[in-house]
């Protein structure tokens, strides 16, 4: 009898789970369009109507999240975050303990549990971000050691591999006695696994490679097809749209970077008053950037100190790229001692992308001998 209540109970969870994912789909495909009241409605119906279904809560809690930055800013993004994460911590405990065996609802518990790593990292805290990531980062090795087919857990381990390498070997030490393995080109790939066969993490492990192609490890043609991936599959996402015009401009194809660049100045008008003070500014920095490829130093100069005075988005990684355009531009009107000041703010940003790489090597050599 025992036996069979825990196969009708398995059962259910699974039947729960199907049904659910329609609607979670829904709900997920919106917020990744931009598309974020209607992200918010059909989330908060769908964990209602399939409270079991594993990773309803945790994309509810994604869901209000970017609505609140978008409508809000960023400060209140973090408060609505904080607040969803108390809110689905509990409902994730009562869920394990009904369904202990269940690897997709212990993954969304410990990616709640990394989630709050989040804040840490929009705010460069990198202690707290391993901190808070080692919370969850037991469970989620654990469940890929039990099921290495489950492809969604390799997303959040590649991520944590990945930036760990980046750092000094002080915090590598450290996050080895953690038990996570600092190595870039693991990382990579295990992110590339979720991406190319995952489920629920495939979109964010696209979006996360993206960005390390383009500002981290410079392999644009990779950034190129995976920006154009995600771009033809969410035509509103202006981020989508970011990344790839950058790609098209690193590629000196400008262009079709001018053309996209047009599309995403057209999408800026539709967006929510915070999400246009964020993307604003960094649309300018394109532009300057295809000026600057083209040879027009003053109208590039013009844009990019726009971008550089207005510039409110979360992470700081076009802030440091803008800086750089910045101290290249004064370099080829010889005006080194500006130049210099632009690399120095680079560094000083410590966001590990490649940029700093670059600022390092024009402070010791000017652009214009490179």
């Amino acid at each position: 009898m025992k036996s069979l209540i825990l196969f009708v109970v398995f059962f259910s969870t699974l039947l729960f789970s199907n049904d659910g994912n329609e609607k979670v789909w829904k709900g997920i495909n919106a917020f990744y369009n931009y598309e974020f009241n209607k992200s918010v409605r059909i989330l908060n119906e769908a964990r209602n109507e399939f409270p079991y279904h594993p990773s309803v809560h945790f994309t509810w809690a994604v869901s209000k999240w970017l609505y609140s930055r978008a409508y809000h800013g960023i400060d209140e993004s973090y408060k609505v975050l904080s607040e969803s994460l108390e809110i689905i911590i509990p409902t994730y405990k009562d869920l394990i303990d009904k369904f202990p065996n269940d690897k997709e609802i212990r993954l969304y518990y410990a990616s709640t549990l990394g989630l709050k790593a989040r804040v840490h990292l929009g705010k460069k805290e990198w202690i707290n971000v391993i901190i808070e990531g080692l919370r969850g980062y037991s469970s989620i090795k654990s469940i890929n050691n039990n099921h290495p087919e489950y492809f969604d857990a390799l997303f959040p381990i590649g991520i944590l591999n990945y930036f760990s390498g980046k750092m000094s070997g002080f915090t590598q030490f450290f996050a080895q006695i953690a038990g996570i393995q600092p190595d870039v080109s693991l990382g990579i790939n295990q992110m590339k696994y979720s991406a190319n066969e995952g489920d629920f993490a495939k979109i964010e492990a696209s979006q996360t490679l993206a960005y390390i192609y383009l500002w981290m490890d410079q392999d644009f043609e990779k950034a190129e097809i995976l920006s154009l991936k995600l771009r033809n599959e969410f035509p509103n996402s202006i981020y989508n749209q970011f990344m790839f015009t950058e790609s098209l401009i690193f590629l000196n194809k400008l262009s079709e970077a001018k053309s996209n660049l047009e599309l995403s100045y057209k999408i800026l008008i539709e967006l929510p008053k915070f999400t246009k003070l964020y993307w604003g500014p960094l649309l300018k920095y394109q532009e300057a950037l295809i000026y600057f490829k083209e040879g027009e130093l003053d109208k590039s100069l013009e844009l990019v100190n726009s971008s550089i005075s207005n510039y409110s988005a979360e992470l700081d990684t076009q802030l440091g790229y803008a800086f750089l355009l910045r101290g290249n531009i004064y370099d080829l009107q010889n005006k080194r001692n500006l130049s210099l000041i632009n690399y120095r703010e680079v560094i000083k940003l410590d966001n590990y992308t490649f940029a700093i790489e670059l600022s390092k090597k024009y402070l010791k050599q000017s652009y214009i001998n490179n």
